[in-house]
C-alpha cells in the first residue's frame, strides 16, 4: 500500500461523498424526472417505487419530493405502537424497542425520559425522523440532548433506519421555496469569491480526477480475470465503445469491479488514518 499517496488528497474521506452528491445552485431543475433519471438511488426504497409510478405513468414530476415523503409516511403518525409501524412499513422492521436494549441510563437516556418513557421512544423517533423529516439536530434538541451525536448512538442503538444526507438535500431542492433560498445563498457566495471559488472547484475537480484514477487503476490490476476478458472482448471492439461494450457484456464483472474500488478506497482511507496516529 502507497500510504504517501494518501497524504496527497486530505480529502479521501469524502471520496464518495464528492462522487455521489448532487450540486445543488440553482442552475439545474431539480425534479421528479431528474431525480428518476440520476439521483433515484439515493432514495429510501419505499420512496423509488413511489417516484418511479409518477414518472413512468406521466404525473407530476413537479410536485415536491418532501410532500410526497409526508404523505407516504403520514400513516405512520397515528400508528400507536411500534408493532403497528412495523406491519405498516417493512423498513422499520429490523427497529428494536428502545427498553430492550439501552440498559444502562446514560445521563442522555435520563433526560429523554424527563418527557419520552423508554418504551415509546423507538416509535418517536420513527414519527419524528421519517413521518416529520426533522433533522437529527431538531430531534436532539427537542429531546434536550447537546448534540446530534448522542441522538445518532441512540439511533444506532435501537436500529432506526436512516436516508443521509444526500437524500435530506433531494429533499429540500424539490422544494420551491427552499431551492430559492438555496441558490440565492450560494449566488451572493460565489458573486462576493469569485475568483477563489473557481481556483478551488478547478483544484478539487483535478485532485478527484487523479484519485478517481489511482483508485480505478488499483482496482483494476486485482482482476485480472476481468482484464483477460476485456482483452478478449477488445480485439473485437475499437475505439471508447469497447468499455461500453465489455460492461454490457459482462455485467457480473461491472458490479464486482465496482465493489473492488470501493474496498481500494477504504484501504486508502485507513492508511490515511493509520499516518495520524
Amino acid at each position: 500500500m502507497n500510504v504517501s499517496f494518501t497524504k496527497n488528497y486530505p480529502n479521501i474521506n469524502n471520496f464518495y461523498k464528492y462522487d455521489s452528491t448532487p450540486s445543488f445552485k440553482g442552475a439545474r431543475d431539480i425534479n421528479l424526472k431528474y431525480i428518476y433519471d440520476k439521483r433515484l438511488r439515493l432514495l429510501p426504497q419505499r420512496m423509488r417505487q413511489k417516484v418511479t409510478g409518477i414518472v413512468e405513468n406521466n404525473g407530476n414530476i413537479y410536485e415536491p419530493l418532501r410532500e410526497i415523503h409526508l404523505k407516504t409516511y403520514a400513516p405512520l403518525l397515528e400508528c400507536q405502537t411500534l408493532g403497528k409501524a412495523q406491519n405498516m412499513f417493512y423498513e422499520f422492521s429490523e427497529v428494536l424497542p428502545a427498553q430492550n436494549v439501552i440498559q444502562h441510563k446514560s445521563q442522555n437516556i435520563k433526560k429523554i425520559m424527563e418527557t419520552i418513557p423508554l418504551e415509546d421512544l423507538s416509535l418517536v423517533l420513527l414519527k419524528e425522523r421519517w413521518g416529520k423529516l426533522k433533522t437529527l439536530d431538531e430531534i436532539a434538541k427537542e429531546l434536550g440532548l447537546k448534540g446530534r451525536n448522542a441522538l445518532a448512538w441512540i439511533m444506532d442503538k435501537i436500529r432506526i433506519p436512516d436516508f443521509g444526507t444526500n437524500y435530506h438535500k433531494l429533499l429540500s431542492s424539490t422544494d420551491e421555496r427552499l431551492n430559492r433560498e438555496i441558490a440565492q445563498k450560494t449566488q451572493n457566495y460565489n458573486n462576493a469569491h469569485r475568483s477563489s471559488v473557481i481556483a478551488r472547484n478547478r483544484e478539487l475537480s483535478q485532485k478527484y480526477k487523479e484519485l478517481n484514477h489511482q483508485i480505478s487503476q488499483m482496482a483494476w490490476d486485482r482482476l485480472p480475470h476481468i482484464k483477460e476478458a476485456f482483452s478478449k472482448l477488445a480485439s473485437k471492439t475499437n475505439g471508447k465503445e469497447r468499455f461500453a461494450a465489455f460492461w454490457s457484456t459482462y455485467p457480473e464483472y461491472a458490479k464486482e469491479f465496482a465493489q473492488m474500488k470501493k474496498t481500494v478506497a477504504q484501504e486508502l482511507r485507513a492508511a490515511r488514518s493509520n499516518t495520524k496516529i
